[in-house]
């Protein structure tokens, strides 16, 4: 199980052992990369009030635009993406991994540098090791099969062809964002630690299922 502060806990001689699965430079690389995401929430907002934006609806958005800087850098504090670039998508990133070439659409330049970004991080999360991946980024591992096969040089097209799909991790989830975007509010330590700990619990759902769909497609069943 991992806790909010990103710890994996496991049972030794009959109790709980943590360990570290990040440390305090990979944390603060996931928040400032999902600081940079809430301001690009708060950019589309603001040319579009009212719009859902990246899978959100408009008043998750709001609730997001409404957030001083304090506030985002708060919210931004979980041990996970707040965003996703199809992460669970196996033939989308094999596709990336193993094409030399791939077409990408032209983008805003903001949201074309937080893609490179976006994507710079995810390389090195995925090169430390598939757990990392799979708790930051939500990665199945055949997709993390594929980031491993990326090499550092297709950054800069990963970014680009990534960039049209990327969205709101949870956008559609009821309570994760409310409670996100109130997360500073009062009670701030209760709070916060709440809504990581919905994060988790949501990541490990989206692993059962994605680890049901891969025995589903195994050969031998």
């Amino acid at each position: 199980m991992v806790d909010s502060f990103g710890r994996i806990h496991d049972v030794a001689d009959g109790g709980y052992r943590a360990q570290a699965v990040l440390d305090a430079r990979a944390l603060e690389s996931i928040r400032e990369t999902n600081v940079g995401f809430l301001a690009l929430v708060a950019e589309r907002h603001a040319a579009r009030p009212g719009s859902g934006v990246f899978g959100l609806t408009g008043a998750a958005a709001g609730g997001v635009a409404a957030l001083d800087a304090a506030g985002r850098r708060a919210a931004a504090s979980c041990p996970y993406t707040l965003f996703n670039l199809r992460f669970e998508d196996t033939a989308f990133w094999a596709g990336v991994a193993r094409e030399g070439r791939l077409a990408g659409s032209a983008s805003l330049a903001n949201e074309a540098t937080f893609a490179r970004t976006a994507v710079f991080l995810a390389w090195h999360l995925a090169q430390a090791s598939e757990l990392t991946a799979r708790v930051v980024l939500g990665m199945t591992p055949t997709v993390h099969q594929a980031w491993r096969r990326l090499p550092l040089s297709a950054i800069d097209r990963a970014a680009t062809v990534s960039l049209p799909h990327l969205a709101a991790r949870w956008g559609d989830h009821p309570l994760f964002w409310p409670k996100l975007v109130e997360s500073p509010a009062a009670a701030p330590r209760a709070r916060g630690a709440s809504v990581r700990l919905l994060g988790l619990q949501l990541l490990a759902a989206d692993g059962i299922r994605a680890d049901g769909a891969w025995d589903d497609a195994r050969p031998d069943n």
